[in-house]
């Protein structure tokens, strides 16, 4: 088919080109930066990411690339329709690109485009987009059994806590390292201090057997682990426990998103600090409520359930809704979300590898707020002194990162061996060697492995840094 090609709206629409600041879709972002080195293809993939997931900006430019017919055949049919889709957001809306083009087709180009735009609108207007993310919900039994335990030591009772007659629970989340071992341990919820620093001892000694793909242990990140500590004789009291639910459930009704995601992260831990079971029409899956919460524009319960779907908890695990999800919180600043999007897209172990995007969101989130950042600046910085790539490599920088890492910082296995692999990336194998050896002796006081830890002592001792692949 032939179509009307206008050089002067070409030009307009290139300069159209949407850019933003401060925080943006790795995909968005991405495809600027191949769009601005003439990889078209790359840009292509990358704006058709974002743009299935709704952004405007994103669509926008498919639309341009169509008109200009960059790495796609031109096509100003497709080029409308995109542009129109776009429309659908006020900013574009006002600039009424799709219209500049749709008053040059004829008459059958109209009906044409008009069919493209409504084929676009069914699978990608925001109602169309708000129903596809929604989860399948499932019974917590149903969820999938994802890891297998091969060490556990179980936390003492804090001392003062049974003598106070305290019963508590700590929910934790932690990856699971390429040997089994834990790391980067979150307290998500606990009932005192005192009994997250006895589940943070006795998590440092657990052993798992690690994740798989094609034949290599790899990382799985953002496991969840529940504590819940009792005393014989004693509980909560469940009538009150029921009403507690009962009224935050009327409240939840009532639409506000904070007292949505209270009501799905109270019914989330629930489980952690007593076996008590609601009665029916309280004994909700979370997620539901995440959901909402997440709809009305509630950030955290976007992470929630974006790593809930990552992990199959009482749904279905589906890699491209919990990419969106988790991109949602990433892009309003979450680090957490951030973080977890960077160590799932490097790793490629749920989500489809993606080095690009992980390393965008890892810096991102290597540069947010003290200390919750700390953990991304101890990735960004092995990896700036552990990659095989010279060119992905900067010793100095790494160095900058670890300055800011407070010396209590829980993952002590990490830091020990991040500080030794940046040290030897320095030339500073002394202060490689002193790193590692007490990267060593903490593992063998924990009973951990220490083959890998081996391994890199010695290249420090050759006076060689240490290099692992993504």
């Amino acid at each position: 088919m032939k179509v009307k090609f206008s050089m002067r709206l070409c030009k307009m629409l290139a300069m159209t080109f949407v850019f933003v600041s401060g925080v943006a879709r790795a995909d968005f972002e991405l495809g600027l930066q191949y769009y601005a080195k003439g990889e078209f293809e790359k840009a292509h993939r990358e704006f058709s990411q974002a743009a299935k997931f709704g952004d405007p900006a994103s669509q926008l430019n498919l639309g341009v690339m169509y008109y200009r017919g960059e790495f796609v055949a031109q096509d100003p049919i497709q080029a409308y329709a995109w542009l129109a889709l776009a429309a659908q957001a006020p900013e574009y809306a006002e600039k009424g690109l799709h219209r500049q083009i749709y008053q040059n087709f004829s008459a059958e180009q109209k009906r044409q485009a008009d069919e493209a735009y409504q084929g676009l609108l069914k699978r990608y207007s925001a109602a169309a987009i708000d129903e596809s993310l929604n989860p399948v919900l499932l019974e917590e039994k149903e969820g999938p059994e994802s890891v297998r335990v091969l060490k556990q030591v179980h936390p003492q009772y804090p001392k003062k806590m049974l003598n106070d007659l305290r019963l508590g629970h700590v929910d934790i989340f932690l990856t699971i390292a390429k040997d089994g071992s834990t790391k980067d341990h979150v307290v998500n919820s606990s009932s005192d201090k005192a009994f997250s620093q006895v589940v943070l001892d006795s998590i440092r000694q657990w052993q798992y057997q690690p994740a798989l793909i094609n034949g290599r242990p790899v990382e799985t990140h953002g496991h969840k682990v529940s504590f819940r500590f009792t005393i014989e004789g004693m509980g909560y009291d469940e009538a009150q426990i029921e009403k507690v639910l009962s009224v935050q459930r009327e409240k939840a009704l009532a639409g506000n998103a904070m007292d949505q995601f209270t009501y799905g992260f109270f019914l989330e831990i629930l489980p952690t600090f007593t076996k008590f079971k609601p009665r029916q029409g309280l004994d909700e899956n979370p997620n539901k409520w995440y959901m909402l919460a997440a709809k009305n524009g509630h950030v955290v319960s976007s992470f929630f359930l974006g790593q809930n779907i990552l992990n199959g908890k009482m749904c279905v695990p589906e890699p491209e809704k919990s990419i969106a999800w988790l991109s949602k919180a990433a892009t309003k600043g979450l680090i957490d979300a951030q973080y977890l999007l960077a160590v799932e897209l490097i790793s490629g172990a749920r989500l489809q590898k993606n080095e690009e995007q992980g390393m965008y969101w890892l810096n991102i989130a290597a540069s947010g707020q003290q200390p919750v950042n700390a953990k991304a600046k101890l990735k960004l910085a092995w990896i700036l002194s552990t990659h095989p790539n010279k060119s992905q490599r900067d010793g100095g920088l790494a160095l900058k990162y670890l300055k800011d890492i407070a010396g209590d910082y829980a993952d002590k296995q990490t830091l020990y061996r991040t500080f030794a692999a940046v040290y030897a990336e320095n030339d500073d194998f002394v202060n490689a060697m002193q790193w590692q050896e007490k990267a060593l002796n903490d593992a063998k006081s924990l009973g951990l492995p220490t083959e890998l830890l081996q391994v890199a002592l010695e290249n420090y001792r050759n006076k060689q840094a240490f290099r692992e692949s993504l």
